[in-house]
């Protein structure tokens, strides 16, 4: 029998566009605009995402910074995969590193370290190397609902 193709697929290459800040870019999915394409055709929720009648506690809004810059590097990541001389991508990647550094090294010193990196960063400093200043995911403090 001949040998045959059955298909040939045509992907076209990414290039660096224009940006969506961090937050958007967390309830978008990607921080590359081009590459936004709803599910639904459904018109877009624009509200911040959070119990109503109760503002965020500074912990909250310090944690949210923290996912939504690494979120920026997981998708920086992406790109740089396939695009690893891009200069743009990398300048930015480093300044999203060192934000999210200084952001987990800020939370380690008001509350507790969120990873083995800033354990020595926390508010009993390097003389004590403990994880047990903060609430464990399933005492319901990531989700605490006032009622």
């Amino acid at each position: 029998m001949e040998r045959q193709t059955l298909a040939i697929s045509s992907v076209p290459v990414q290039s660096w566009g224009a940006l969506f800040c961090d937050e958007e870019a967390m309830r978008k999915g990607t921080i590359f605009r081009e590459l936004y394409k709803p599910f639904f055709a459904a018109e877009e929720q624009t509200e911040t995402l959070q119990c109503p009648g109760r503002e965020q506690t500074e912990r909250e809004k310090l944690l949210a910074r923290i996912g939504e810059t690494a979120f920026v590097l997981d998708d920086l990541t992406l790109y740089l995969d396939t695009h690893a001389q891009d200069p743009e991508a990398l300048s930015l990647y480093r300044e999203k590193l060192q934000e999210k550094e200084e952001l987990s090294r800020r939370f380690a010193e008001q509350f507790y370290p969120l990873s083995r990196c800033c354990i020595l960063n926390g508010q009993r400093g390097a003389e004590d190397f403990c994880w047990a200043g903060g609430s464990l995911p399933w005492e319901g403090e990531c989700g605490h609902v006032e009622l």
